[in-house]
């Protein structure tokens, strides 16, 4: 367990909402593996402990915007902190996350769009000087993993975004990038 004062510049604050509505289920859904854990399955969002008390993040609302980490923290059931190993990551991912302030929210959550969904910002922000991901990315999934069928919900939100799902697309999801395990230091409950 780790307490508020304790999160350092860098830290990636992994949640579960409280939000209960369609979207956050079918993120939740859409992120699930077989046999997983049960506080992972639960992480829907994501965002960047920048210091000084504050957090950047992508929000489907207002994109990419800075908030306090109180605010942050309070909107979730559970967060949970992930600390990386590379000091030289965390300074250019601070870096890269800042230049992003104001930047729209990725409703498609296809690459090569303007914006970002909260775990493409993660993605985006910890890349390395030379441009190669952190992270490794994943083919997305916006199937339900019981019915191997395209949740409803994703079929009604791409109709009205006239836009294709990006089934097994190359992107990120919270989930996926926390059980990338090997890339952190720690990974700590916050109380």
């Amino acid at each position: 367990m780790l307490k508020l004062n304790n999160i350092q510049s860098g830290d990636i604050i992994f949640q579960s909402l409280n939000e209960d509505n369609d979207f956050s289920d079918a993120i939740n859904r859409s992120g699930a593996v077989a046999n997983m854990d049960e506080i992972t399955k639960n992480i829907n969002h994501v965002g960047l402990y920048i210091g000084n008390n504050s957090v950047i993040e992508a929000t489907q609302k207002y994109g990419v915007i800075e908030q306090s980490l109180p605010d942050f923290v309070g909107a979730a059931r559970r967060n949970i902190i992930g600390r990386i190993h590379d000091l030289a990551v965390i300074q250019n991912a601070l870096k890269r996350a800042k230049n992003c302030l104001g930047s729209p929210y990725n409703h498609s959550f296809h690459q090569n769009t303007d914006g970002f969904y909260c775990s493409e910002l993660i993605t985006y922000a910890f890349k390395t000087k030379q441009g190669s991901d952190y992270f490794a990315l994943y083919p997305m999934n916006f199937k339900d993993i019981t019915t191997n069928q395209i949740l409803p919900y994703w079929i009604d939100y791409y109709r009205d975004l006239k836009q294709s799902i990006p089934q097994q697309e190359l992107g990120s999801h919270p989930q996926q990038l926390l059980r990338q395990k090997h890339l952190f230091k720690t990974i700590l409950t916050l109380e």
